[in-house]
């Protein structure tokens, strides 16, 4: 018996074999170790035993009744939090002026994405030397300038490494929001901002009234974006503190290192991870509904 294909189901079908091998790669990639993890925190899975016997849920009693889970929980939310907004509100600002009729616009648009383009083992050499409290420009700079007395040791003091480490991810970040920002803003028709004019309103009010709602989506998918980021953030933290000092900077990712491979539970390791992920899908899942919410017309 003959089986006639429609157009449409041979369509279908042709996409079905183009999307197969990226379905395989992503499902070795990413969905085999997650469903991984996830079994392994069931376990008493250490790398000293060969036995891993399941344990139900005693990895998640112990993890949950930590207080190093939630000092670095309070850490890891301070960090993305603190960035993300201070990456944003930079971001516009930075995004608003390459936007207007500024001299050697190309230029700046041009050379903004340096620190993003940087790798981020670079960057945190490159800071390394700035914070330095012997040589360092950064103290060279705040003590002539008057702000400070003393030299300060940023990375080895309790109190201000979090705050270094901030400053190199927002560095380093910013130049990427602040572009994809620029992108909305020139998807803005200019024709919206002449009859808002016309109509007697002000710099101020057409910011607030047409170009924030006009990037709303925009908004939320930049900052979706570095709230992941952020989130999984391990390398400056490895290379600039390794989450000290006295577990100041010791971040959701720093401790499920140190858990899985210093002190070789795998099984609480995985645990933290599984906490980890959806601690993250709380964050994101309100930030995609905003990103792709249908626009008002």
């Amino acid at each position: 018996m003959t089986i006639r294909w429609s157009r449409k189901r041979k369509n279908q079908l042709f996409g079905l074999i183009l999307i197969l091998p990226a379905s395989l790669l992503l499902s070795i990639t990413i969905l085999t170790p997650l469903f991984r993890s996830i079994y392994t925190s069931f376990l008493d899975d250490s790398l000293l035993s060969a036995l891993h016997p399941w344990n139900h849920f005693a990895n998640y009693k112990a993890v949950l009744s930590s207080g190093a889970f939630y000092h670095s929980l309070q850490v890891t939310l301070t960090y993305v939090i603190s960035v993300v907004v201070i990456e944003l509100l930079v971001g516009i600002a930075l995004a608003l002026i390459l936007h207007s009729n500024i001299i050697l616009r190309g230029f700046f648009r041009s050379i903004i994405l340096i620190p993003w383009a940087i790798p981020t083992i670079v960057a945190s050499v490159i800071f390394l030397l700035i914070y330095n409290s012997d040589y360092g420009v950064l103290n060279q700079l705040l003590i002539s300038s008057g702000l400070i007395n003393e030299k300060l040791n940023i990375l080895n003091d309790a109190s201000l490494a979090l705050i270094g480490i901030m400053g190199i991810a927002v560095w380093k970040q910013t130049p990427l929001m602040t572009i994809m920002i620029l992108a909305g803003l020139q998807g803005i028709s200019k024709s919206i901002y002449e009859a808002a004019t016309i109509d007697g309103a002000g710099a101020t009010r057409s910011f607030f009234h047409i170009t924030l709602p006009a990037l709303k989506p925009v908004l939320a998918n930049v900052a979706l974006l570095m709230t992941v980021t952020n989130f999984q953030m391990f390398t400056l933290f490895y290379s600039l503190t390794n989450g000290g000092p006295v577990d100041a900077t010791k971040s959701l990712a720093i401790l499920t290192y140190e858990t899985a491979f210093q002190k070789y539970d795998l099984g609480q390791g995985a645990t933290i991870g599984v906490i980890w992920m959806f601690v993250l899908l709380l964050f994101s899942i309100p930030l995609y509904r905003i990103a792709h919410r249908p626009q008002e017309s």
